[in-house]
Parts: C-alpha cells; structure tokens; sequence
C-alpha cells in the first residue's frame, strides 16, 4: 500500500497516520523549503524504526501554491499503475494541501483517511466511516523524527518495591520544606568535601528548636535512606508529639551523630534538593500514564542546534500518542519557568503536546490578578500540580485536571 502524507512540523499528525496504516511506502508532499533542512532525514529515521521494510520518499512543492501542489499529486498518481494501492491521508499539511487531496482523491477515486485523535481512529474521510484503531506512537518514536536521542537517565531510578517508602518520604519533605532545604544544604556541603565516603555527621544545631529538621532525620532512618552508626534507630522523636518544641535543646542534641547512607542511591536523592519531588511525580505517573520516564536528558545535538546540545526534562509521560512534559519546581516558580517548559515541549512534540509545571508551593494562593502566576499559566496553557493535591485526590483526577488547563 502506498500512502500519500502531507509533511507536517506536527509529529503526532506526520506520525500516527503511519504506524496505523503501516504502509509499504510513504510519499510526502512537503514544502520545498523545509527540504534542504534536516526535517526529511530525522522523519525518514523515525519512519524506517516504526516500519523497517517502508520506502520514504519526498516531493517537492511551492507551499502557497495550489496549481503546484495538484500537478505534483497527479504527477504521482499518474505514475503509479495500481490506484487501488493508493491512499491520501489528510492528517497533517496545510489547508490547502488538504483541498488539493480531497480534489484528486475525488477524480481518481481514491480512499482518502485521516486520524481522528478524540475517537481514536482512522476515519474515512469521505464517509465518516471509522476504519481502524490508531495505533499510538511512544516516546522512542517522536524522538528521531525531531533529531533528538534519548541519553541515559539523570537519575538512578527508584525499584518497585522502594516506592512507598519514597512516597511517604516525599510527602513529610513537603510538609517541612524550608527544613528540608537545610538539611540538604548541610548533608550535600559535607559530602562534597568527603568524596566518596558514605557517612555524614549532623551537629546538634541542626534540629535546635527545629522538630521539623528532628521528624525528617527520622524519617529517613524509618524508611530505609540511612542508618546511625551507633546503632540507634530512633532519636527521642515522635512525630506529632506536643511536646517536641518545648523541649527544642533535648531534642536537638539527640539528632547529633554520625548517618551511614544504605545504598549510593539514597546518598544522591538525599543530596539533591530537588530530586524529591521529581521521583513523587514520576511514581505517581506511573499509576496514570502507560509510559513515563524521569530524568530524560535529550541530545540536541543532531536537530536544531539551538542553545545547549542537551537538555534535561524532569517527568515525560505519553497518553494517547500525546507527549507531556512536566517540569518539577521544589521552590516557589517564577515566569521563566512557564515559558521554559512550554518551549521545550513545543521543540519535541509539536502543537499537540502538552507542558506541565509541578511545584510544592501553593500557586493558587499566590492571587486571582491576571499578572499572577495562575492566571499567566492558564493563560499559557501551562497545566498545574500542586504536590499537596495527591493528599485529596486520586493521582488520575490530579494529572487530568492539569491537562484540562492546557486545552
């Protein structure tokens, strides 16, 4: 089957139409400008790792052109002996391409389709008829047809059976953040100055009048991070008791001591300030989306060459062949960080992907003013997650009420 496809700067309009029909050969109609550039070669690699056995080829035309573009489509057509192999997919293009593909299809009798993303199937665009399924495409597809790669992970990723204790922990950092950041501030100065040691000692001033800073010790001793090397696995501290302020002194001094980090990997989430929050989104990801990765640095290098050759994307999730991007801000957020995770998902998934801010800090409380953050996301179309909505809702209602803001 051959399968004429109007190139688009969309991936998920040039993409899905193809790993759905899967056809023999793919010819675009594509903008004779957008030929010379990188575009063709990136999509032909992403094509050929979808379908290895499919020729792709590109046809030239004047974009703005309508005579061009129709005597190109019948150049083809009249070249091809078996009108009953063609097909003419209207997904992607300008509206033009498409008029001149409805055009012919009409005079030569050809099937003409195009994927219906809400109903997730290929439709037959003259009828109505639904044809088939689509067949989603995932992150490793897009990622060749925009000339980027995917790098090995920035994180080393939590196991299965590590997430509910890094859950529980994720959930007390938040609550006590502004300890957490001096906490971390101490652990992370120690260590770099011990290189590979794992063992970090904490001074009594630490958790002085700080029963926050005393209930996060704890707590990375109860769930696994670290242990005391004398032994100890409690340090006088209850969460939740009355009495943990008034006695600040006592209770300070019980944290003063010398922790051994269980694995090299607690040594880095408890190291890094922000890692927390990261892996909170990606393990509640996993339970929504059907592929999330954390941490994915993507290799620029080969597609566009703009500012760095690399770049780092907290959580990415696929839903439905549709690319979400979630950028995770364990402080308050500032405008650059809209605008930074909205360019990126823009550069890697086109129009229809999605881009998300997480954060610990209370966004909507910021003020309703059009010049707050809130307002400016929405209007943006940055999705929101506040850290503290997985405490009433269910992680899907979470994740779809912040896609919801980026219609």
């Amino acid at each position: 089957m051959i399968q004429i496809d109007f190139f688009d700067k969309d991936i998920v309009s040039t993409l899905l139409p193809i790993s759905t029909t899967k056809p023999d050969k793919v010819i675009f109609i594509i903008d004779k400008r957008t030929l010379t550039g990188k575009d063709p070669e990136n999509v032909t690699r992403a094509i050929k790792n979808m379908l290895p056995g499919a020729e792709v080829e590109f046809q030239p035309v004047t974009i703005d052109d309508m005579d061009d573009i129709y005597g190109r489509l019948k150049d083809i057509i009249d070249g091809i002996e078996n009108r009953d192999e063609i097909r003419i997919d209207l997904t992607g293009g300008t509206e033009l391409m498409s008029a001149c593909g409805y055009r012919i299809s009409k005079e030569y009798g050809i099937l003409t389709i195009y994927v219906d993303m809400r109903r997730e199937h290929l439709i037959n665009a003259e009828t109505g008829e639904e044809i088939m399924p689509v067949e989603h495409i995932s992150m490793e597809d897009c990622l060749p047809a925009i000339g980027a790669k995917r790098l090995n992970d920035s994180h080393d990723l939590p196991h299965e059976d590590e997430f509910p204790q890094v859950v529980e922990m994720c959930k007390l950092l938040f609550e006590h953040i502004e300890d957490w950041s001096k906490l971390c501030s101490h652990i992370a100065n120690s260590v770099s100055t011990a290189g590979e040691r794992m063992t970090v000692r904490l001074p009594s001033k630490l958790g002085k009048t700080k029963s926050g800073t005393i209930a996060l010790v704890q707590g990375f001793m109860d769930n696994g991070f670290w242990t005391r090397t004398d032994g100890k696995t409690k340090i006088g501290f209850n969460q939740g008791d009355e009495n943990a302020e008034k006695q600040g002194d006592e209770w300070a001094e019980s944290i003063e001591g010398e922790y051994r980090f269980t694995s090299k990997k607690s040594k880095s989430y408890m190291t890094t300030y922000g890692t927390w929050l990261e892996l909170f989104i990606y393990i509640n990801a996993l339970e929504v989306f059907k592929e999330a990765a954390l941490g994915v640095v993507i290799d620029w290098y080969d597609g566009d060459h703009i500012d760095t050759q690399d770049n780092e994307i907290d959580v990415v999730a696929m839903r439905k062949s549709t690319p979400i991007f979630i950028s995770c801000k364990m402080r308050k957020p500032v405008s650059g960080d809209l605008y930074e995770v909205g360019f990126v998902a823009s550069r890697l998934g086109g129009t229809k992907a999605k881009a998300v801010l997480a954060t610990t800090y209370p966004v909507k409380e910021m003020g309703t003013s059009p010049k707050r953050m809130y307002q400016r996301m929405k209007k943006l179309k940055v999705g929101l997650i506040e850290a503290e909505r997985f405490n009433g809702l269910p992680p899907a209602d979470v994740f779809n009420q912040a896609i919801q803001m980026t219609d």
